[in-house]
């Protein structure tokens, strides 16, 4: 198993869709996680509802905190 398979296995165990990393405005999901190959700084998360300004921007998805966290 890769670092990044344990990665993502650990991430669907614990309820989480995904990384993201609010320094420096980026996300990633489940299926294409960590494109940058640098997660060191990122931080579990879950999808979220993208505002009416974050699709006119061109998000396409939003992922952040746990309600909680």
């Amino acid at each position: 198993m890769t670092a990044k398979e344990i990665l993502v296995a650990w991430l669907k165990e614990h309820g989480y869709d995904g990384l993201y990393n609010v320094d420096i405005d980026c996300a990633c999901q489940l299926s294409d996680l960590c494109p940058c190959d640098n997660p060191l700084k990122c931080k579990a998360g879950v999808f979220y509802e993208t505002t009416d300004e974050e699709k006119e921007d061109g998000l396409d998805f939003a992922i952040g905190t746990k309600v909680g966290e």
